[in-house]
């Protein structure tokens, strides 16, 4: 094991991490701000505390993904269900233990391994900070860029099939669809400004002081609501649609969280 705890990786304990991540309901896609509060083989302890600004209730049974790899020996999980929860008067937050279930492989060289409590980024291969976070927020553009080509597909599909009226679809397309797709256009603005800074960055220092954390996390976050369309659309076809842009969504988190991993190492 000490082998391979020398390998050229950079790595920060876990009590210093003050910056809370995004995890997300499975059933709703409903995101929420968590700090990790403890680790073990079997999983992880969260708190939901009062003063995060995308703050929810967890039951348990509840299956939840926390967005970021939590590695052991070697294999990396990010989803399961929530064992338990509490809520604690004194310090105003839940607390939750999450059984972590499902194995996926790693997107970028970043986790928190559950073996030594550290979030670890591993720099192995000719790997530096600097290029990993301009992959990231390279990626975010993207996943972006993606949400407003399905949007597209699913604007145009619903002028085609709705049951609405033609009044009826132009007043839900002019006061909710037209909505979100600005919205989404106004993030993409706003995460390739910040990409085009990171690329004329010339340190990793400049990259990551240029970053606004709490602004990135508003424009990765969701512009749509699945409730919204599922409670007047009730295709198959829709619902593929809302489940091909929640799952794009996902990806983001996990960019997300892999940024504040990254940031908070320069803290």
């Amino acid at each position: 094991m000490k082998g391979i705890e020398n390998r050229a990786e950079d790595r920060t304990p876990l009590e210093s991490a003050t910056l809370p991540l995004l995890g997300s309901r499975q059933e709703d896609f409903q995101p929420f701000q968590y700090l990790v509060h403890d680790l073990s083989e079997n999983g992880v302890r969260i708190t939901i505390p009062s003063w995060v600004q995308r703050r929810e209730r967890l039951y348990a049974g509840d299956a939840v993904n926390l967005h970021l790899p939590y590695q052991l020996r070697g294999r990396s999980k990010n989803q399961g269900h929530v064992a338990w929860e509490n809520w604690d008067p004194h310090i105003e937050a839940q607390y939750c233990g999450i059984s972590l279930s499902r194995h996926f492989p790693e997107t970028y060289p970043v986790y928190i391994s559950l073996h030594t409590r550290e979030a670890v980024i591993n720099l192995t291969v000719g790997q530096n900070i600097a290029n990993i976070t301009r992959k990231v927020l390279k990626d975010a553009v993207l996943l972006k860029r993606g949400l407003l080509i399905y949007l597209g597909h699913l604007m145009a599909y619903l002028s085609r099939v709705s049951r609405f009226s033609g009044k009826e679809y132009d007043d839900f397309r002019r006061i909710v669809m037209n909505d979100i797709q600005a919205q989404m256009k106004k993030n993409l603005k706003y995460l390739q400004e910040v990409y085009a800074v990171a690329l004329r960055a010339k340190s990793e220092r400049e990259i990551l002081d240029g970053l606004d954390i709490d602004e990135i996390r508003g424009k990765m976050e969701s512009e749509l609501y699945v409730d919204i369309f599922s409670a007047v659309l009730d295709s198959d076809v829709i619902q593929r649609y809302l489940g091909a842009l929640k799952t794009l969504e996902k990806k983001g988190y996990n960019n997300y969280n892999t940024l504040v991993i990254l940031y908070q190492r320069s803290l």
